[in-house]
């Protein structure tokens, strides 16, 4: 009998974030391995989806949490402290809990953020089922702030408490890097409950292909060199830092474009460095582009860019967008964090350079600019890595002993 697992997420598709595709991936490649998936996502994915409802995608069931009326949608709408998290974890316990009575599943699979797995571990242990928790990133390291306030300083023990305790009673433990395995075993997590599944990509999908010529002539790169960035612009993923260090690199006469895709929180100071540089000729900030054509647009790149800043959760998370440019055969050029240099072998499938430092930068980015051979020895070595590694279809092979282990530790523990 096929394996029936209910995936407790805090959104998903089809919200476009690193967060939703990997969650689609994976329970698309279990579905494709023969188990039986489902999905159900937290009050929270209504914020970005207004209109969601129950739907199927890539034949899996997708189930949704509403909080419409009342004091609960209140403080959920107006991010009321306690209250909203109060609020989502008491929703989310109830619906999981109806879930489960319906029809069986054989385990619980929660993803981070902590209050996921907090009504995920109630509701398995109502229930007596299995419950896995996988941590994508640490819920208390998404605030940046340099401040020191203590509201500041109060949410943050609060949030590493409350990861710790859910990770401390999961049956077992995902981590999507092996610095996440390492932070949890120094929270005194025991090492047989912990797995490492990392970030993965449809190699059949990213498939190197020919310059789309049209769309290089459209942004104006037809005959340039050409680095991009494709993302989220989160503050951490350095992209302002980027258009600062690129002036530089054009100030020492090299030629090139920079084409910078996505948008986010850090949107307007990007447009911001743009103009304060005078760097429109040579940075141009497209902004989202539609996702079915994300793969044109990788097309006229001749290589990537990834110029995240140091902080806690760049050293702890590996980004998933890198993937996508090294199934298609693209050279990345990244800075040298944590989770970075979980990704890159530095001369063998990239470039690193060390993190915040411009002439670094500079000097890597033009050993990319003037090799074309070197991008291309760089991209096949890339490619190579994750066809044999990085693919989904491998990689979620790893969940068949995440969910035994889960399963036996449930035992031994009734």
């Amino acid at each position: 009998m096929p394996l029936r697992v209910l995936h407790v997420l805090d959104h998903s598709w089809p919200v476009l974030d690193g967060y939703a595709q990997r969650s689609r991936s994976i329970v698309a490649a279990q579905h494709q391995l023969g188990m039986e998936p489902v999905v159900l996502t937290s009050p929270l994915h209504q914020s970005d989806d207004p209109s969601a409802s129950d739907t199927s995608l890539d034949e899996v069931r997708y189930f949704r949490t509403r909080a419409d009326l009342g004091i609960t949608a209140a403080a959920i709408r107006g991010r009321w402290p306690i209250l909203r998290e109060t609020a989502i974890v008491r929703l989310l316990q109830k619906r999981i809990e109806s879930l489960v009575q319906r029809e069986p599943f054989d385990v619980i699979h929660a993803h981070s953020p902590a209050l996921c797995g907090l009504a995920a571990l109630r509701a398995s242990r109502k229930r007596g089922l299995p419950f896995v928790y996988e941590i994508r990133s640490f819920w208390e390291d998404s605030d940046l702030s340099q401040s020191k306030s203590w509201p500041r300083k109060l949410r943050y023990k609060l949030g590493r408490g409350l990861e710790t305790f859910v990770t401390r009673r999961a049956d077992a433990i995902v981590g999507i890097a092996q610095s996440i395995i390492g932070d949890l075993q120094s929270r005194g997590v025991s090492s047989a409950k912990l797995f490492h599944v990392p970030n993965g990509v449809d190699v059949m999908r990213f498939t190197p292909r020919p310059r789309d010529s049209a769309l290089a002539a459209e942004l104006g790169v037809t005959g340039i060199p050409t680095l991009g960035f494709i993302g989220t612009l989160f503050s951490w993923e350095g992209v302002a830092w980027l258009v600062r260090a690129a002036t530089e690199l054009h100030r020492r006469g090299e030629p090139f474009k920079l084409v910078i895709i996505g948008d986010g929180a850090e949107g307007p100071e990007v447009r911001k460095v743009i103009a304060e540089t005078k760097s429109e000729d040579y940075v141009s900030l497209l902004g989202r582009v539609p996702n079915d054509q994300i793969e044109r647009y990788y097309s006229v790149l001749d290589f990537l860019v990834y110029p995240r800043v140091s902080v806690r959760i760049t050293e702890l998370v590996t980004p998933l967008k890198p993937l996508e440019a090294m199934a298609l055969g693209k050279a990345i050029l990244g800075s040298g964090v944590g989770g970075i240099r979980e990704l890159i072998e530095p001369e063998t499938t990239g470039l690193l350079f060390e993190p915040g430092n411009i002439d670094e930068f500079c000097g890597q980015a033009s050993r990319l600019l003037r090799q074309p051979d070197l991008r291309r020895t760089l991209g096949d070595h890339a490619r190579e890595r994750c066809v044999r590694e990085r693919d989904w279809k491998i990689v979620v092979r790893r969940y068949e002993d995440v969910y035994e282990s889960a399963i036996q530790n449930t035992r031994a523990r009734s």
